[in-house]
Order: structure tokens, then sequence, then C-alpha cells
């Protein structure tokens, strides 16, 4: 085999990109990734399922159908037929070129259009590896392959393995954004199913690559299809060392020596977010940007009688949410926003309403879908961010608040902490607080509300917190919005982003090196 010289050309595998398709974080990092790279000459192409908005007139961009067509048979494990056909349409956004695959008919398109990304998000998998290669096989193949999260793991593994059949040595780099424990039967990945054929390849094994077949290697992770993919990529990575070290807990740690990390990055800017909370607030108060949420729909009411906080995030346990409605029984001081995003379990979200009707006057609960302008006017104007996760890769709405100059309440869990200075260090930009810690999360509101809000130092309840406001001064605050931003222009702009590719691509090439010149 032979592998590439350089990485001049990528294939980015997802099944979110923002703009296009989002739902969390996923879309938001990958589409940061394509444009980093595309805004440096590197020839970008997306791959993902349609997720029916081909068939929306009203998505918002343009659609072009392509020249692709593959159809099919899969025998399932009852040993019937079950055929498949799939096409594809193109888009362009900013320099990358996005390549949507949809279902050619009726039966296809009931499992791969669902609108919501993650429903049959099993077979949209499977189906999705077998549209992957085949586009290589009517397109031509990349120099590296970078696929993000569990449901694109198995189509970059695919599209190695036809590479590597064709005498390429294809570096295949593999995101664990967030981490999910799918498992299924060999069967799943084979060549009956998602199209994969059980054959020996090289494997890397600590030392060397090794011979194995791919059903053996995945039975060495007991079907785990993120096990999988972490074994089988050349280099494997999250979006911090925290969720990073998660990973390798469970998939072995001789897998550090071809892991790397991608922090997320932000193109927020404080001057944006100032201009857009100066025209939607003529009058400076926040507010008015809260009554515009009002206006669309909700559940509760904020009296304006406090500081400002924000919280904001899927409404699932995870983005802890609730801790944040809960943690205002004991800051007084604290109003609290929550702007949530709907992912259907409506037992939580029937939760949260049911808090925020408890402390009305003090809470409100927004499903809308927010513009833009007014979600970052939001963040400018908060006291700060409140973001109680019970657990969180990286973080990426942090990141956004502090563009803008706002501080941030973390739970100290998963990335939080290496995104979220704590003030109490000396040189900070939010606060950090035990997950699940009700107590020490509404100690952090009533803290930063007398601290950055009102300034009474006094009144602070964090002695640490209260010592640095009081010896620092007013004048400390009024710098500390421009003190905020500059830490994330230090450390989450777009060129950090991009040295941390390269340094994971050149480190994928590297292990198609030596997997190349390995003996069969």
């Amino acid at each position: 085999m032979r592998a590439p010289e350089a990485v001049n050309k990528v294939y980015l595998l997802t099944f979110e990109y923002a703009g296009l398709v989002k739902v969390g974080g996923l879309g938001e990092a990958v589409r940061q990734y394509a444009t980093a790279l595309a805004r440096r000459g590197i020839d970008v192409t997306v791959l993902m399922p349609s997720h029916g908005r081909h068939l929306d007139p009203n998505r918002g961009f343009p659609l072009s159908p392509l020249d692709f067509r593959v159809c099919g048979d899969r025998r399932g494990l009852d040993g019937r037929p079950y055929p498949y056909c799939l096409g594809a349409e193109g888009t362009e956004v900013a320099g990358v070129k996005v390549v949507m695959f949809k279902g050619l008919d009726t039966a296809t398109g009931l499992v791969f259009d669902r609108w919501y990304p993650y429903e049959n998000v099993e077979e949209k998998a499977a189906l999705f590896a077998r549209a992957v290669v085949s586009y290589a096989e009517r397109y031509g193949l990349p120099d590296l392959i970078h696929a993000n999260d569990w449901h694109s793991g198995l189509a970059g593994i695919a599209l190695r393995d036809y590479a590597e059949r064709k005498g390429l040595a294809i570096p295949l780099v593999y995101t664990i954004h967030l981490s999910s424990g799918y498992s299924f039967p060999w069967h799943y990945a084979s060549a009956e199913w998602a199209g994969l054929p059980d054959r020996p390849h090289l494997v890397w094994r600590v030392c060397c690559h090794r011979q194995e077949l791919y059903s053996a290697v995945w039975d060495s992770v007991g079907g785990s299809v993120e096990g999988f993919a972490a074994v089988e990529s050349d280099v494997v990575s999250s979006v911090s060392w925290g969720y990073l070290r998660e990973a390798l807990s469970k998939y072995g740690d001789w897998l550090r020596g071809k892991s790397c990390v991608l922090y997320n990055s932000t193109d927020w800017r404080i001057e944006e977010a100032e201009s857009h909370f100066r025209r939607l607030a003529p009058d400076g108060s926040p507010w008015r940007l809260v009554e515009a949420v009002e206006r669309m729909g909700g559940e509760g009411h904020l009296d304006g009688g406090g500081a400002l906080f924000l919280a904001v995030g899927r409404a699932t346990s995870q983005k802890g949410l609730d801790l944040a409605i809960r943690a205002l029984d004991l800051s007084p001081s604290a109003r609290l926003l929550v702007l949530a995003v709907s992912v259907g379990d409506f037992g939580y979200e029937e939760y949260l309403r049911r808090l925020v009707r408890e402390r009305w006057g003090r809470a409100f609960l927004s499903f809308a879908k927010i513009p833009r302008d007014l979600y970052m006017a939001l963040n400018y104007a908060a006291t700060a961010l409140v973001m109680p996760s019970r657990w969180e890769p990286f973080g990426i709405s942090a990141i956004e608040a502090m563009a803008v100059g706002t501080p941030v309440i973390a739970s100290a869990t998963g990335g939080l902490p290496e995104v979220v200075a704590d003030f109490r260090s000396g040189e900070g930009v939010g606060l950090l607080v035990p997950p699940e810690d009700v107590a020490a999360l509404g100690a952090a509101m009533e803290s930063l509300a007398n601290w950055l809000w009102r300034f009474k130092p006094d009144s602070i309840p964090d002695g640490r917190l209260r010592e640095i406001a009081s010896a620092r001064g007013i004048e400390y605050v009024k710098g500390l919005r421009r003190y905020i931003s500059r830490y994330v222009d230090e450390r989450f702009r777009e060129k950090n982003l991009y040295e941390q590719l390269k340094h994971c691509y050149e480190k994928a090439r590297q292990m198609a090196f030596y997997k190349a010149v390995t003996p069969a």
C-alpha cells in the first residue's frame, strides 16, 4: 500500500452541520473544522445524510441533485433481502462542498429521510456507510477521512477499507464529541448490512500493526460502534482532555499514543454582540431582550427585580437545567432565563415547566427558536451564563458567552474545567462548582450578582471571591468584560483549532504511513 505524502483533500463525515442541520454542538464543531481547513486551502467535502432537508422548500439553502445513485439489497438476520436506493444532493457553504444523501424510494426514504437526525439512527448510520463508499467509487478518494461520533464511525471505517482494497492507506481520524453506548452483533457492520467485508487487515496494537479480522476487532469491544471506531482509527480524538480520558478508560489507555484533542472554537465577537444589544435594547436594559423572548411564548415570568442569568441547552438531564432553576432558591438576587431546545424528552420538559411555575417572577423557560442577534445580545447582557451540566464533553456555549465578555458558572465536569478558569485561582473568567451541588450553584450565582451586578462585595457569600472583589475594586469589574473576551481570543479561535487539526491530521498520516510499509 501507499499513504498520502500530504493532506490536501479531506472528507468530513457527520450527521450534523451548523446552518444546514443542527441539534447540538456537533454541527457547530464540524462546521468549524470545515471552515478552518477550507480557508487555508484544503479541499473539504462534508458527507452527511439529508435528514429530509431536500424535501423542504423552506430549508433556507440551495440544493442541486448530483449524478449519484446506488441501489441494492441488504440481507437481514432473518435471511430476507431488504432493498435500498440512495441518491445525493449538493450545496456549498463558505467554500465548503456539502453532499447530503437521500432516499430514492419510499422504503429507503421512510428510514433515511426522517427529519430528526437521530430518529432511526441505527439504520441511518448503516445506510450512510454504504452511501459514503459508493460516493468515493464515483467521485474519488480523499487524502484523509475525518469521522465524527459513532453514527459516522462505521462509514469512515468502510470508506478506509475500500481505499485499502485499492492499495491506498488513507488515514482515518475519529472524533468523539458525545460518547455513546450503541452496540450490535457483527452482522450490523458486516457486508450483509452496513457493507464492511470481514477480511484480515492491519490494526494498530500498542507497538505495531497486526493482521486481524474486522469481526474479531468488533467482538473485542463487545460490538460497540464507538469502541470499534476508536480501535480502528489511525487517530482517536475528542473535544477536551477530560473527555478523552473518559474514552481511554473505556477502550484502553494504550490508545493514548494515537490520540489528540480538538477544542471547539467560536467566531463570536464582542463588538457584534454589543451592536446587537444596543439596537435591541436602546435604553440599555437587558429586560427589553427578556420581554422579546417572553412574547415568543414559554413558561413562567421574570419580574426584572434582580441580576439576569442565562442557561441554555438541550432539554435533557445531561445539561442540568433543572439544577439551575432549583439554585434560585439559594440566590435571592438572581433571575434566570432558560433557553431550551426540545429533543423529545417530554417528561423532563414537563419537570422543567413545573420548577419554573413554582418560581414565578424569578424564572422563564422558552423553547422558541431565538434569532441569532437576540441570542447573542442575551449572552452579552447576562450577568453570567450558567452551565450546571451533569457531564459535558466541552461546552461550546461557554466559549460563546466568554467571547462576548460574559463570565460562566459551570460544573467541574468533563471538559468544562479546561474551558472555564475559576476566578478564585486569581486570574479567572468564571466559577466552577461541584456537579449536582445546587447549594454551591446558588451561592455562585448570588456571589456574581453581588459582585458584578450591583458591586456589594460584603454581600458575596463566597469568602475567597469576597476577598478578591474587595481588593480589586470596581475598576476591575469595569475591565472584566474585555479581559474575558481576550481569554477566548488566545485559546478558542479558528487559528487555534486549525493548529490542532494540523497536528491530529499529521499524526494520522504518519500512522497510515506505518501501516503502508508494514508487510501484509
